[in-house]
């Protein structure tokens, strides 16, 4: 019988030891559960949206404005 009460005090310890992990490791596991539920509510919310509209791919015959040097600049005398 000596020797059962032996055990019973290291497996206390052991428990005490792991109950003090886990309190200190809860404030992790809240954290990576609010992260994660997050990430999993933008994944829903991007889910139920439309897709967005996809631009008309530029062509070589569309010019704009900023590439085309303006005839009033080539032709100012200042430069």
């Amino acid at each position: 019988m000596s020797q059962g009460t032996k055990r019973e005090v290291p497996m206390k310890q052991h428990l005490v030891r792991l109950d003090r992990v886990a309190g200190e490791m809860n404030a992790w596991l809240l954290m990576l559960a609010i992260g994660l539920g997050m990430l999993d509510l933008v994944v829903l919310i991007s889910k139920c949206m439309p897709p967005m509209p996809v631009p008309p791919a530029a062509t070589a015959e569309h010019h704009h404005a900023a590439v085309q040097p303006s005839s009033a600049l080539a032709a100012d005398p200042r430069s």
